[in-house]
């Protein structure tokens, strides 16, 4: 009974360790086919929600209201053209009190929109005369001011002592203005008209000219009557001239301020080489001494055919070397011409009454420190 448990209870212990090969065989496919269909399950349940979910929209990143992309232009080729390269939004901006140093000195030059300003003002006058009834408005691309090359120059005509004034349709850029009047000075001011502020308005002034005086001297110390001087304006070019006195004094009057180049003689024939600059302001200026060196003389004596002298002969002519002579006979029919240059003068005699029969033409030659007479014959 014993030996019987026995081997039953070691019958059971190998049949649960080991088995039997047919049941094993049997369960193998059944898992295997149970995995497949779970993973199959899955797949299909993966597929169906992907799906019929609803797709979610994708935000665009945010943008500043100071950077707009511009609109995309027309395909080339089938393809968008690419964005510029400087996108406005890369751009770093200045710190708002750095901007006036940090702007672009382009950005102060008017396009071409076509825009035009105009400039409104008032003119005032100082000193004891009443306002001139004629002055003129003077308008010129200014010197300083930016967008200089924009501006045009303009000069508006005033004769009836209107003292506001307007001028419209101007281009926009950078101006310089003043008034000028016959003895007044008007300095000039700058103005700008820019897009944002195509007008201005301005007070100008106009001030008594002064004068320039000072004397010339011949080479003994003397004062050196009959010299022309020319005042050359820098750099409008304005002529003016004068003529010493007896005592060798010249004077220009009603002189506006500004630059000039002092020659003694004319443009055509200078008496000296070097012109000297100056810069006026009112009221008033007295020229150094003006020192010329030796230089010659020449006396005529202009008679008709039967030797009697003739007033009122007007001689004109130059030498080759500067000097120029414009005189008149006297009563005597006498001329004195001092502190001329040397060299070969080419005369021409005619008489305003007599008429051109008795014209005539003449040279003669002058000598440095020595005074030339001759005799000159005129008549049919």
């Amino acid at each position: 009974m014993i030996g019987r448990r026995a081997r039953l209870d070691k019958d059971r212990r190998a049949a649960l360790s080991n088995p039997a090969p047919l049941a094993a065989g049997r369960a193998g496919p059944a898992l295997v086919a149970a995995v497949a269909l779970l993973g199959v399950g899955v797949l299909a349940l993966v597929l169906w929600n992907a799906r019929t979910s609803p797709a979610r929209a994708v935000e665009p990143a945010p943008s500043t209201p100071s950077a707009e992309r511009p609109a995309p232009g027309p395909e080339i080729g089938g393809r968008a053209p690419a964005p510029p390269a400087n996108d406005a939004r890369t751009e770093p901006r200045p710190p708002p009190e750095l901007a006036p140093f940090a702007q672009d000195p382009k950005a102060r030059v008017p396009g071409p929109t076509g825009q035009l300003g105009a400039l409104r003002g008032h003119v005032e006058s100082t000193g004891e005369e009443p306002f001139p009834l004629a002055w003129q408005l003077v308008l010129r691309p200014s010197s300083t001011q930016p967008a200089r090359e924009s501006a045009v120059s303009r000069t508006l005509e005033f004769t009836d002592g209107r003292q506001d004034f307007e001028a419209l349709e101007l281009p926009l850029g950078g101006y310089d203005v003043g008034a000028r009047a016959q003895g007044y000075n008007g300095p000039m001011q700058p103005v700008l008209l820019e897009p944002g502020s195509p007008e201005a308005f301005v007070v100008l002034s106009l001030v008594p000219a002064g004068f320039l005086e000072g004397t010339v001297l011949d080479a003994q110390g003397l004062g050196a009557e009959g010299i022309p001087l020319t005042l050359v304006g820098v750099p409008e070019s304005e002529v003016r001239e004068a003529v010493t006195d007896v005592r060798g004094l010249f004077r220009f009057e009603a002189l506006p301020d500004g630059a000039y180049e002092l020659l003694v003689g004319r443009v055509s024939s200078p008496l000296l080489p070097e012109r000297r600059p100056l810069l006026f302001r009112a009221p008033s200026m007295t020229f150094p001494d003006l020192h010329l060196p030796p230089l010659a003389t020449l006396e005529l004596h202009v008679t008709d055919s039967g030797e009697r002298p003739l007033a009122g002969v007007e001689v004109r002519g130059s030498g080759t070397n500067g000097g120029l002579i414009e005189r008149s006979t006297d009563a005597e029919g006498h001329v004195l011409v001092k502190n001329l240059p040397a060299g070969h003068y080419r005369l021409r005699f005619t008489h305003p009454v007599l008429g051109e029969a008795y014209d005539r033409r003449f040279t003669v030659e002058l000598v440095v420190g020595q005074v030339t007479e001759t005799t000159v014959s005129l008549g049919p």
